[in-house]
């Protein structure tokens, strides 16, 4: 019981603090408003083939969105909350979760 009203609060963090992330922050502004991801992928090309095509950071991962991470980590899974940096270190793209779906 304790842990799911942890994961609970954690989640409400995201939920609370997403909408004030926005493109062009810092690696370290988005950490200060939700604190660290819960997993974090490099940017990452293999014999010309791009694998991972920038930096992202997730939050609110579980056993499912971590195995899916593992086998196809090109793309952020729907169900976590992720966010892509450019080159320049800056955020690029935003995904809210999506529980709909």
């Amino acid at each position: 019981m304790l842990m799911l009203l942890c994961l609970q609060g954690c989640e409400s963090k995201y939920q609370d603090n997403w909408g004030k992330v926005h493109t062009g922050m810092t690696k370290q502004e988005v950490e200060s408003l939700l604190g660290e991801p819960s997993s974090k992928y490099e940017a990452k090309e293999v014999d010309g083939e791009v694998i991972i095509p920038e930096d992202r950071w997730q939050y609110g991962d579980n056993l499912s969105t971590l195995a899916t991470g593992a086998l196809f980590p090109s793309h952020p899974h729907p169900r976590a909350w992720a966010i892509s940096f450019g080159p320049s270190g800056r955020v690029s793209q935003i995904q809210a979760a999506d529980f709909d779906n």
